[in-house]
């Protein structure tokens, strides 16, 4: 069992993926809608999808977000230049193979990477070992300072 960190910070950047599903309010939606259910994630406010306009047509796009008890889950998309970042945060572990495999399929990428990072790893999440830590810190103030 892991003491430290608030959870897993998943990124996936996607190239080459379906330019039609990322232009898709309605498709990204309905992704946002399925996602924290195929992961385990309970839903605290239905998916937000909104077009955005950029400087130019080739950086417009949709930015998305589901809020989940654990965390979020949030995607940008760049239709003409096929691109998707989608990003998965969450306080309890998840399948991450799972996620990327989720991303992948529906939106037909070609070429992806991922990043996972353990946020918060100073985060206690055991209340025994958070009283240990204060503990320990108190006695190494007092011996310094004392």
């Amino acid at each position: 069992m892991e003491l430290f960190g608030f959870g897993p910070h998943l990124m996936i950047e996607g190239m080459q993926a379906n330019e039609s599903r990322l232009d898709d309010l309605e498709f990204i939606r309905n992704v946002l809608s399925h996602m924290p259910l195929e992961l385990d994630m309970n839903v605290v406010l239905e998916p937000h999808v909104s077009r955005m306009d950029g400087l130019t047509a080739q950086d417009s796009g949709i930015t998305a977000v589901v809020i989940v008890k654990e965390s979020h889950i949030s995607l940008h998309t760049f239709p003409a230049k096929g691109f998707i970042s989608v990003d998965i945060f969450s306080a309890q572990e998840f399948d991450v193979q799972k996620a990327v495999a989720f991303v992948v399929e529906r939106f037909e990428v070609g070429r992806f990477e991922t990043h996972l990072i353990n946020r918060g790893r100073e985060f206690p999440k055991d209340p025994l070992e958070i009283d240990r830590i204060v503990r320990g810190e108190r006695e190494y103030l007092e011996a310094r300072l004392g």
